[in-house]
């Protein structure tokens, strides 16, 4: 058999290249399969350590163990889901009715002009169109769009659960065939940086639970000591929805918000609408105490980057890409760090794993002596 011909440098620079643009070609042309893929790799990288004990501890096949956890998350998601959905109308009945009160107590009560600095302020005049706006919020036609656009993307919920479903499946033979599409001198390279960079993944989700665990704690006893009515119920709220950065804290804020107005507190010697007022001060203060200085500690400290790295990242990212690159932006960027000193060390000839050579090198002269 003929030996095939060897591709010149030229050529093979021109190839990867193209292979390259490629690439980045089809990342743009698909740019809208990335959320629901990033979503889907999340959640397999969540459900894994659960599907392992069930195989474990059932002796199921992995693929049956796999099948059998992502059933159970659909089963939770669908029950969740039957037991919001008959109250969600009168809820937003109610909330309609809650703001047509706090809209006629507002104006009562900014009725009388504010002085400053001998300039009278009519901050009455400012709520002048109030009324109009919470009509146009609480039209009908707000929640048929909102349903519309659920059904819409009902299939990026299942392009999402497939996909979980088949990483969680197939991840082993994925990761085998990564690293075995790099030259064989090179795959412990590679494997040792999948190793690195599953660490910083574990603890970066290691730091979010401390930090969820933490604001839950915080916002309880924020909450029990405002005499706020269901201040365990708003921790286990705070602690869960903080996974979502900005827009979980800012809907449990919401919600205790209206709980405060329409209840009141249990002992605070205040008028409702000023207890709203304390309540959602003090839930912003939680949130601004733990993006400010919370958050870049509690991962700077786990991933090895400075405060102030992760808090422009997650800002950053909030303001230009979205949550959900806000919520990986941390673990990505301890991965590119990775995978930069890697590299960095490759160009200028430095062993890139010091520690494991010098501790190789003691073992080996021990087995030599003995």
């Amino acid at each position: 058999m003929q030996e095939s011909k060897r591709w010149s440098t030229t050529t093979r620079y021109f190839v990867l290249i193209l292979v390259l643009g490629g690439l980045i070609w089809l990342a743009i042309s698909a740019r809208d399969l990335i959320g629901p893929l990033a979503i889907s790799a999340l959640l397999a990288y969540v459900m894994n350590p659960l599907v392992l004990r069930v195989s474990k501890q059932s002796r199921l096949s992995r693929q049956w163990a796999v099948l059998l956890v992502v059933m159970l998350f659909i089963a939770a998601l669908l029950i969740a889901g039957a037991l919001i959905a008959p109250i969600i109308p009168a809820q937003i009945s109610n909330l309609a009715d809650q703001l047509e009160t706090i809209t006629v107590q507002v104006q009562t009560l900014l009725a009388t002009p504010v002085t400053v600095f001998s300039v009278q302020i009519p901050l009455d005049v400012v709520l002048a169109n109030w009324p109009a706006i919470t009509q146009d919020v609480t039209q009908p036609d707000l929640l048929i769009n909102v349903v519309s656009a659920t059904s819409q993307n009902l299939v990026w919920v299942l392009v999402v659960v497939f996909t979980t479903y088949y990483l969680l499946l197939d991840w082993a033979q994925l990761r085998d065939w990564l690293i075995g599409l790099v030259p064989e001198p090179y795959a412990p390279d590679m494997r040792h940086l999948y190793v690195d960079i599953r660490r910083v993944w574990n603890r970066y989700f290691a730091g979010q639970l401390r930090l969820m665990f933490i604001v839950g704690l915080l916002t309880g006893a924020a909450s029990a000591a405002m005499g706020l009515p269901g201040a365990f119920a708003f921790a286990v709220l705070a602690g869960l929805f903080d996974i979502f950065l900005s827009v979980g804290p800012l809907i449990v804020t919401v919600i205790a918000g209206i709980v405060a107005f329409v209840a009141g507190s249990t002992y605070l010697p205040l008028s409702n609408f000023w207890f709203m007022v304390v309540v959602v001060t003090v839930f912003s203060a939680i949130q601004l105490l733990e993006n400010g200085w919370l958050r870049p500690r509690i991962m700077s400290e786990r991933l090895r980057l400075h405060p102030a790295v992760v808090f422009v990242a997650v800002v950053a990212s909030l303001a230009m890409a979205g949550i959900l690159t806000a919520l990986i932006i941390v673990p990505l960027i301890g991965s590119a760090m990775v995978v930069g000193h890697y590299l960095y060390c490759k160009i200028l000839d430095i062993e890139p794993w010091p520690e494991e050579k010098e501790e190789h090198g003691e073992l080996h002269q021990a087995a030599s002596g003995g």
